[in-house]
Order: structure tokens, then C-alpha cells, then sequence
């Protein structure tokens, strides 16, 4: 089976040559990445016991690894625990965030045999723990033909994922079954992970790590100094929208245009997912006759000029930025994409809005949600007026704020349960 899947796989590499090209071509991130996943880093094995590799896709993944790896570290003091990523934001985030407490971070290799196969032997893990999602037969083969135990923690299966990998399952039935263990964050995700193959003794429900994120405490005084820090005045209503996508900042424009005519000291943050696509926002809202600097030109601005929206172009300030915020919007729900993390906002307080596409999220949304930490809209007039109506009502903001942090709060407990499965591998 991995020999027709290879072939198949090569077949379309060649079929795909001129598109793959034009791509690495303009892109500037797979610029810097093709190489790096093509070939395996240098110096990235350590000395002494092998080491336990965790893989993070994103910038999602990495900050859900983050209590993972530093709980691994503390109970393997002695073994090196070393971190891949399959992209450029996420090896940045990976760097800033956990560069003290892992051996290495570097990338994850395309699956293609050879680089799988030179990385593998590069790093020589004793367990390799790949973070909720990018699954692959050629390195899935590998783990087991290398008899490396593989754990998949936080793992979930989408809709989208399941009808994906159902229409595959003469190639995935075996992949999943090759996995030594999964933790799956719901009953629901493992009842899909056996239908995919996986072993059903090897499926456990631990629940969702995201929920074990570290707290974040930012006093009034910090909240006061991040707000000077971004020129934004003491007393001016902000929203923050995080983690936007293309087509979401013409949606909200119009709906910052829209809240201006009754809130004039109203500030948007907008924080792109990707921040090369912030020079790109910021002149949509320039369009429109707003001042809308980009987060690196605040500090070189007069003290007296006040921005109306600021277009962040910088990594990691996200959740920082959340605690600025009167109102937070989730990106990446109002297009078809799945949503992004609402934990972070929840874990400050914050009332959080977002859009009818939080499938990558659907158990945390439909639990903030149900407990009226969260409003779900279904359009950019719903966005409207469910912004309108929390600014306009601080009392049930702070309240809805307060329901999002005990949603967070109680749910917590997933990472004690995925760490004793990996133990029993350790």
C-alpha cells in the first residue's frame, strides 16, 4: 500500500511541477521553508539518550504544545526533547516562545521518502508526539518500520477531515492503525478515529490541552502601559479582531465604519494571521479615509497622533492585545476556514464574537456559546449588531467576559490525562 501511495504521490509531484514552482516562486515564506523541509537541519541530534520529538504544524499547534513540552521536560530532565513546525510563522513563534526549553527547533520534512527517511535518522527519536493534526503515510510508515512509538495528543477529526480521509481509507486505514496512541479531544473525534483504523484500545478521550494553555495575568497597570504602547487613550473603546483571513477585513471595515457614527473613540486592532498580508489591510482602510498605521510605525509617530484602527504587522502580541479589548472578534469564521482559538480571550475575560465557521474549534465554541461566554453570528450584519450591542452595554460585557473565563477554567484538566498516556511510552 505505502508502494502505490508513492507512486501516486509522485505522479502528481510531476503533474503539479509547474504550479509547485510558480508558488515557491512568489511566496516569500516557501522561499525560506522548500529547502528546510526538504532536507534535514543540521546539528539537530543530541548526544546521549534519544530524544522525544514533538511536532507542532502552526502557530496553533506550538502555543497548544507549550505546557505539553514544559511538563515532558520537567518528567524527562535528562533525555533532550526536540520540536519541529511545518511553517515560517510557527518556527518564529516556536523560537521566541520555547527556545529555552527545547534541544532544537526545526522543520518538519516534506513526505517524500528520502527526506523523511534522512530527518528520521537525524534526530533518532524514542517517541515522536505529533500535536493534533498533519498526518502523513510515508512518516507514519517510518515511526513504525523504525519501531519509534507514535503518539498523536489533542487529536481531532473535522467533518471536512473525516470525508477527506473516508474517500482516501484504502491509504488511511492503515496510516491511523500504525499510530501507537491517540488522545483524542472528544468521544466524537474518537469514535472517527476508529472508523479511520485506528486500534480502538489505543484511543483514548483526554480532552483538549488548549483548555491547560497557560493563565495569562495582565494588571491594570499593564493594560494601561500596552495601551500607551499602541497610542491608544485611556478611555477609547477598542476592539480587537485576532487572527483575521482575506475577505474578513473588508467585513469589518464596514462594520468599524458602521460602530464610528455612535462610538467616535472607538479603536480596531486588527491582527492578520499572517502579518505579511498586514501592508495589504492597511491599505484597504486607507481607502476608506482612515488612519490606520501598522503596529512598527507606532513608535515613530508624534505623541499627539492618535491612530483609528491599527493593523498589527508583528508576531505574538495577540494575546497581550486581547487584554486591551472591550470586545474581541475571532477570525478565520466568517469565510469557510474552521475559526482559531477563542481560548485566549476567554482566558482574560474578554466577550467574544465569532463567525459561523468555528469547525476546527466546535466543541470549546459550542460550550462558550451554550454558557453565554461567546455570541455566534452568521453575517456581517449580525457582526454589527452584536458589537454594537456589547459596547453599548458594559455590564453585560463583563459579565459574558466572566462566563468565557469559567468556560476556560472548568475544562481544564486534558494535559494530566494526556501526559500519563505518554508516560506509559517514556
Amino acid at each position: 500500500m505505502i508502494i502505490l501511495y508513492n507512486i501516486l504521490f509522485s505522479i502528481t509531484i510531476v503533474l503539479a511541477l509547474p504550479f509547485i514552482f510558480v508558488k515557491v516562486l512568489t511566496s516569500e515564506k516557501r522561499q525560506k521553508t522548500v529547502i528546510r523541509r526538504l532536507r534535514p537541519e543540521a546539528c539537530i541530534r543530541a548526544s546521549g539518550a534519544r530524544p522525544v520529538w514533538i511536532h507542532a504544524l502552526s502557530v496553533g499547534e506550538v502555543l497548544a504544545s507549550s505546557s505539553l513540552i514544559k511538563q515532558i521536560k520537567k518528567i524527562c530532565a535528562r533525555r533532550p526533547v526536540v520540536l519541529s513546525v511545518s511553517t515560517l510563522t510557527g518556527h518564529e513563534v516556536a523560537k521566541r516562545l520555547l527556545k529555552s526549553d527545547v534541544d532544537a527547533i526545526f522543520f518538519f520534512p516534506y513526505d517524500l521518502v528520502w527526506s523523511v527517511r534522512k530527518t528520521t535518522g537525524s534526530v533518532d527519536p524514542g517517541i515522536f508526539i505529533l500535536v493534533e493534526s498533519d498526518i502523513w503515510p510515508n512518516f507514519t510508515y517510518e515511526m513504525k518500520r523504525r519501531q519509534i512509538p507514535f503518539i498523536l495528543v489533542n487529536g481531532r477529526v473535522s467533518p471536512r477531515s473525516f470525508s477527506g480521509y473516508m474517500r482516501l481509507s484504502f491509504f488511511m486505514k492503515r496510516v491511523f492503525f500504525n499510530i501507537s496512541s491517540i488522545c483524542a479531544q472528544t468521544e466524537m473525534d474518537a469514535r472517527r478515529f476508529v472508523a479511520l483504523g485506528a486500534a480502538p484500545d489505543r484511543v483514548h478521550v483526554t480532552g483538549n490541552i488548549k483548555f491547560d494553555q497557560p493563565l495569562i495575568s495582565v494588571s491594570e497597570e499593564e493594560v494601561g502601559e500596552l495601551r500607551a504602547s499602541v497610542r491608544i487613550s485611556p478611555t477609547a473603546r477598542v476592539f480587537v479582531a485576532g487572527s483575521t483571513h482575506e475577505g474578513e477585513e473588508a467585513i469589518l471595515l464596514r462594520c468599524f465604519e458602521a460602530l464610528k457614527r455612535d462610538y467616535p473613540d472607538l479603536v480596531l486592532v486588527v491582527v492578520p494571521r499572517d502579518p505579511r498580508r498586514a501592508g495589504s489591510v492597511q491599505g484597504m482602510f486607507k481607502q476608506a479615509g482612515l488612519f490606520a498605521p501598522l503596529r512598527t510605525e507606532l513608535g515613530k509617530m508624534d505623541v499627539g497622533f492618535a491612530p483609528e484602527a491599527i493593523i498589527v504587522d508583528t508576531i505574538g502580541e495577540l494575546r497581550r492585545l486581547y487584554a486591551i479589548a472591550h470586545v474581541v472578534f475571532v477570525g478565520k469564521s466568517l469565510i469557510n476556514l474552521g475559526g482559531q482559538n477563542p481560548l485566549e480571550p476567554a482566558a482574560l475575560k474578554k466577550p467574544i464574537v465569532f463567525g459561523p465557521h468555528m469547525f476546527n474549534f466546535g466543541l470549546i465554541a459550542e460550550r462558550l456559546v451554550r454558557q453565554g461566554g461567546a455570541l455566534q453570528v452568521a453575517n456581517e450584519e449580525e457582526l454589527l449588531r452584536a458589537v454594537k450591542n456589547l459596547l453599548a452595554d458594559p455590564k453585560r460585557s463583563n459579565a459574558m467576559g466572566k462566563k468565557a473565563y469559567n468556560v476556560f477554567h472548568m475544562n481544564r484538566g486534558a494535559l494530566e490525562k494526556t501526559l500519563a498516556v505518554i508516560e506509559g511510552f517514556l
